[in-house]
C-alpha cells in the first residue's frame, strides 16, 4: 500500500502587523464611544436637572400690604389703590369693589369691576392669579391672542367666556358669562389702561 503523505496546506502569509496603527484605531473607536455615551447623556437629561445649578435674577418686590375696602365708580381711584394699573373701558360706566385676601400666607390685594355683562377681576402680586381662575371653562392656546399687548390665555364653555392676563405686578380675568366668542374678543379690543 502507497503510503500517505499528509497534504501540506498552502502557507498563508502573515502580514506584519504595525502596532502603532492598531492603536490609533483603539484610540479613535474608544473616542467615538465617548461621544456617544456624552451625547445620549446630553438627550435623555430632564430640564430639571438643569433648572438645579441656575438661578434667576429677579428684583425683590416689596410684600403687599393691606388696602382699605372700597366701592367706586372710578377706574383710575381704583387703579391707585390697587397700587398697579387696572384694564379699563374708558367710554362705560364701572362698578368697582376693592379689598384683601390671602394666598399662600400672603396679603393680596383684589379688585373687580363690572362693566354691564363683563366683569374684570385683578389681584396683586400675580403670584396670587390661581385666585382668578373660574371653574368648568376650558382653556384655549392660542398663540395669536394678546390683550393690552400681553400675551392671554382664553378659557370658554358655551357662551361663557374669560380671559387672563398678567404682567410684573398683577394678574386679571376679564369674564363675560354669554356672548359669542368674536363678540368678546372685539369688545377687549376697546380696553385700556386705568394708571
Amino acid at each position: 500500500m502507497p503510503e500517505k503523505r499528509p497534504v501540506k496546506q498552502p502557507e498563508k502569509r502573515k502580514k506584519p502587523k504595525n502596532k502603532w496603527v492598531q492603536r490609533a484605531l483603539s484610540l479613535l473607536l474608544s473616542l467615538f464611544m465617548m461621544a456617544l455615551v456624552y451625547c445620549a447623556a446630553v438627550l435623555l437629561q430632564s430640564p430639571a436637572d438643569t433648572r438645579e445649578g441656575s438661578f434667576v435674577v429677579q428684583d425683590e418686590q416689596e410684600p403687599v400690604t393691606r388696602m382699605q375696602a372700597a366701592a367706586m365708580n372710578d377706574a383710575h381711584a381704583l387703579a391707585q389703590l390697587f397700587g398697579a394699573p387696572l384694564p379699563m373701558f374708558p367710554d362705560i360706566a364701572v362698578n368697582g369693589q376693592s379689598g384683601n385676601t390671602t394666598h399662600d400666607g400672603q396679603t393680596v390685594r383684589i379688585v373687580t369691576m363690572q362693566y354691564d355683562d363683563l366683569q374684570i377681576t385683578a389681584v396683586r402680586p400675580a403670584s396670587a392669579a390661581p385666585l382668578l381662575l373660574r371653574d368648568g371653562l376650558s382653556v384655549s392656546l392660542r398663540s395669536d391672542l394678546t390683550v393690552l399687548n400681553l400675551p392671554a390665555v382664553l378659557s370658554s364653555r358655551g357662551g361663557a367666556h374669560c380671559v387672563y392676563l398678567s404682567n410684573e405686578s398683577a394678574a386679571y380675568s376679564l369674564y363675560i358669562p354669554n356672548a359669542g366668542e368674536d363678540a368678546f374678543l372685539s369688545l377687549l379690543g376697546r380696553l385700556s389702561w386705568a394708571q
